[in-house]
């Protein structure tokens, strides 16, 4: 917060997510809310290009107000990012979302366990979702394009243990997937990762940003990631009811885009 209690936020209404063990009402429909600073710098985001200098500024009362607006339309509120564990009135803006009743998403590169469990004991968060960038330390730490390897790995199945383990709390694990640096049998890979987490939803994202593609990573063609995803949960029948594909932007955006296996 600066010195005259205000902070930036981009928040945009009803955005679309999959239903996840039967969360989210309101259609599915849920607002972001974006956090403009990051510890990541991933091959495939382009963070760096958003103008996160121009979001608006809030203070904490009118950032309640605008919930409150917000609730006519949807009670699901997703703290995204950049990473929203950066921000220090994190726990302080889920405090008033769930002061009406509404529900909480948590969307996190998972690189902080220590304060995703200090949320999560104080009831804060009602879904958590975790990208984990690659298949082991040091292909996860070369996508999210930083040094430490156990920042982008130990932590994030740290944070993933916790999150599975507390009580009322849904898990969602993404990976995105990018031509070049995805192939089905790493599908494999994801469900031997995960098998200690029964509960979990797998979504997997494709790439997308095109209109920020200037030497970033490109998603796979829709057709053939569709039926990747679809080979899949016939080779591993527990993933089936809890696999979502969001095969591009459009995904966000309407829900009947949305497939899920």
């Amino acid at each position: 917060m600066s010195e005259n209690n205000t902070f930036k936020m981009l928040i945009r209404p009803a955005f679309f997510v999959p239903n996840i063990a039967d969360r989210f009402n309101d259609d599915r429909r849920v607002h972001s809310i974006a956090y403009g600073k990051c510890n990541y710098r991933c091959a495939f985001c382009p963070f760096d290009k958003w103008t996160v200098d121009e979001y608006p500024e809030y203070t904490l009362e009118t950032f309640e107000q605008k919930v409150w607006e917000l609730l006519r339309y949807s009670k699901n509120f997703k703290f995204t990012g950049g990473e929203p564990t950066l921000n220090p009135l994190l726990p302080d803006l889920l405090k008033i979302v769930k002061i009406y009743g509404a529900q909480t998403f948590l969307d996190t590169n998972g690189s902080f366990p220590n304060k995703l469990r200090a949320l999560i004991n104080e009831d804060l968060v009602d879904i958590v979702g975790i990208s984990l960038k690659g298949l082991s330390a040091e292909e996860s730490a070369a996508t999210a394009r930083i040094t430490n390897k156990k920042l982008a790995w130990d932590n994030v199945f740290e944070s993933i243990k916790i999150a599975s383990e507390a009580k009322d709390v849904s898990l969602i694990i993404t990976y995105v997937a990018c031509e070049g640096y995805f192939k089905e049998s790493d599908l494999d890979v994801l469900a031997d990762l995960l098998k200690p987490y029964p509960d979990v939803t797998l979504k997997i994202n494709n790439c997308y940003y095109e209109e920020y593609n200037d030497g970033r990573r490109k998603g796979l063609d829709k057709s053939e990631i569709y039926a990747m995803v679809e080979r899949f949960v016939e080779r591993h029948p527990e993933f089936r009811g809890r696999t979502v594909l969001f095969r591009d932007h459009d995904s966000c955006i309407d829900q009947d885009q949305i497939a899920m296996f």
